[in-house]
């Protein structure tokens, strides 16, 4: 859980500084949208963060992770851009798939974010990349399905 939140935080610094260096509009739209969802993820984090007395490093460490891991992402277009992300996520996937089987019956509605959070993000990522589509349907859906624990994190 707390490598989730850490990433979460992370990733919210990664796809700000992408967003800065979008040529585009759209892109740069887009990638603060994924910061912005980012941002929610974590906050919806904290309870369980808390409840188990974890210790995070901090966050300007962490955004400096996020911005270090931009460099490999920052010059390519945006399909490449997408495809790279999807393989990225994929893991996580799984990852969190496991997660919410061995979680206690408390953990399991942040759990199931984390997990809805990643399949949004891969489906938005192979829209974009793959599908040569529109992957906002994904995010918004996602927001909607978890608006109450999104919103509870603020």
């Amino acid at each position: 859980m707390l490598s989730a939140y850490e990433g979460e935080i992370l990733g919210e610094e990664f796809f700000n500084v992408l967003a800065q260096k979008a040529d585009s509009d759209q892109s740069r739209a887009k990638l603060r949208n994924l910061a912005a969802i980012e941002r929610l993820v974590a906050d919806a984090l904290l309870p369980v963060i808390t409840r188990y007395k974890l210790q995070p490093n901090s966050k300007v460490l962490l955004a400096e992770k996020g911005r270090d891991e931009t460099v490999e992402y920052a010059e390519l277009g945006w399909a490449e851009f997408a495809v790279k992300l999807k393989r990225l996520l994929e893991p996580f996937v799984r990852e969190f798939e496991t997660l919410l089987e061995e979680a206690p019956v408390e953990d399991r509605p942040y759990i199931q974010l984390l997990l809805d959070h990643e399949i949004a993000l891969f489906a938005f990522a192979q829209a974009e990349g793959e599908d040569s589509s529109n992957g906002q349907i994904h995010l918004d859906d996602f927001l909607q399905r978890h608006e109450g624990l999104l919103r509870n994190g603020n």
